[in-house]
């Protein structure tokens, strides 16, 4: 990691830099094919329609250290999709004063992910298992991002002397109002993007939003946009048995109002739940999983969806090698009565990655990815199957400065 003495003084405040990106051979296959990804206005749901050379995104992170209770993180990537973009992912402050009786009190404020994943904890939100995510995290990736304050409040189990550890946490939030817009239209999708702070994601212009109740909604989500001037929340329990086991519980709430429409975007009405497990299973092996359940709603009822999802991951550290395997399943199911606008849906997938590190710095990988997904409103189009097989096999370059 590189440190950046900010004054000549020993104890003065220090800047560290992390970075993690990688380029990608990618080959593609699909039943049927040359349907392109939704960031092309299309219904693909892995990242690539075409066999060929990718860059995938460049990451960055940036942690302000003093020798106060202050602490600032900007996390920044460059990517070129959905469009070639260098922009912030979060960026927040925090204030973490020393224990008192063993017990931790943590505030942050500004633009951050709740902690709720166990999968994306590696360089700025990046997953340390895989270059395309869980479809949870693509998700989560795309359209949720807090701005907002959260407090935390840990109790550390080897300072009582105890295995057990715990953090609570509340957080109040607002510019997350669109959360709800890509996986109605579009569905669950895996892949390794975040949307920068005030970036658009695209999705397939459907002719069901071009008429009647949803004329108003553009083929496009700004997922941090507030629209409705209400504030969401979430509240979340992190539980850890030593080293083997760890939990984490939420509840996120954006508190849309589905009747609000700015800036060319509804506001959703969006709420979840999430579960996140990870077990060790041993010295080499680790099990990650995650499962999530909400809703959704925009509009005078113009779209109600219910959503499922989950994964499990298997890791393998061998040393010289780590081999990850993971599977996922989802499902959407449509409550509204708006005619020509079936937002039904559900798929699976296989993530199978082989990754050989080089050195501390390069990492080679070999990964394949596969889902099979059904999707209600492809039928809009015709030739568009609402059944799609789509597999993608990469060898991926990755770079790493810790």
């Amino acid at each position: 990691m590189l440190h950046f003495p900010l004054f000549a003084t020993e104890r003065g405040p220090n800047l560290s830099l992390k970075g993690k990106g990688e380029f990608s051979a990618v080959k593609v296959q699909q039943q049927p094919t040359g349907l392109a990804p939704w960031w092309q206005g299309e219904t693909g749901q892995l990242a690539y329609a075409k066999s060929g050379i990718e860059a995938g995104p460049q990451l960055f992170a940036l942690q302000l250290d003093t020798n106060s209770d202050w602490s600032g993180t900007l996390h920044a990537q460059w990517h070129r999709m959905p469009t070639p973009d260098l922009g912030i992912t979060e960026a927040w402050l925090s204030y973490q004063p020393l224990p008192i009786a063993g017990y931790r009190f943590r505030a942050k404020a500004g633009y951050f992910y709740p902690a709720l994943s166990l999968e994306n904890t590696d360089t700025a939100w990046s997953s340390p298992y895989s270059s395309n995510f869980s479809v949870i995290n693509s998700w989560l990736g795309e359209e949720l991002r807090a701005r907002g304050v959260e407090f935390s409040l840990s109790r550390p189990g080897r300072f009582f002397h105890a295995n057990p550890s715990w953090q609570a946490i509340a957080g109040l939030f607002q510019g997350n109002d669109p959360l709800g817009s890509i996986i109605s239209w579009r569905g669950f999708a895996s892949h390794p993007f975040q949307t920068n702070l005030g970036e658009q994601v695209r999705f397939a212009n459907y002719p069901s939003i071009r008429e009647g109740l949803l004329a108003l909604q553009p083929a496009w989500v700004q997922p941090s946009r507030e629209l409705d001037h209400r504030t969401g929340f979430y509240l979340g329990l992190h539980w850890t048995d030593h080293t083997a086991t760890e939990l984490r519980l939420y509840h996120y709430d954006n508190n849309g109002d589905p009747l609000v429409f700015r800036h060319g975007q509804y506001a959703w009405d969006t709420k979840f739940q999430s579960l996140a497990w990870q077990q060790q299973l041993s010295e080499n092996w680790r099990l990650v999983s995650q499962y999530l359940t909400g809703s959704t709603e925009m509009g005078p009822q113009a779209v109600v969806l219910d959503y499922q999802s989950w994964f499990s991951l298997l890791h393998y550290d061998g040393g010289h090698y780590r081999l990850n395997l993971r599977y996922d399943h989802w499902q959407q199911q449509d409550l509204d009565q708006l005619p020509g606008d079936d937002n039904n849906g559900n798929g699976h997938g296989w993530n199978v990655s082989l990754q050989l590190p080089l050195s501390e710095t390069w990492m080679v990988a070999i990964e394949w990815s596969r889902l099979n997904s059904h999707q209600a409103n492809r039928a809009q189009w015709d030739g568009w199957p609402v059944q799609q097989n789509s597999q993608q096999l990469q060898l991926i370059l990755n770079w790493r400065y810790d």
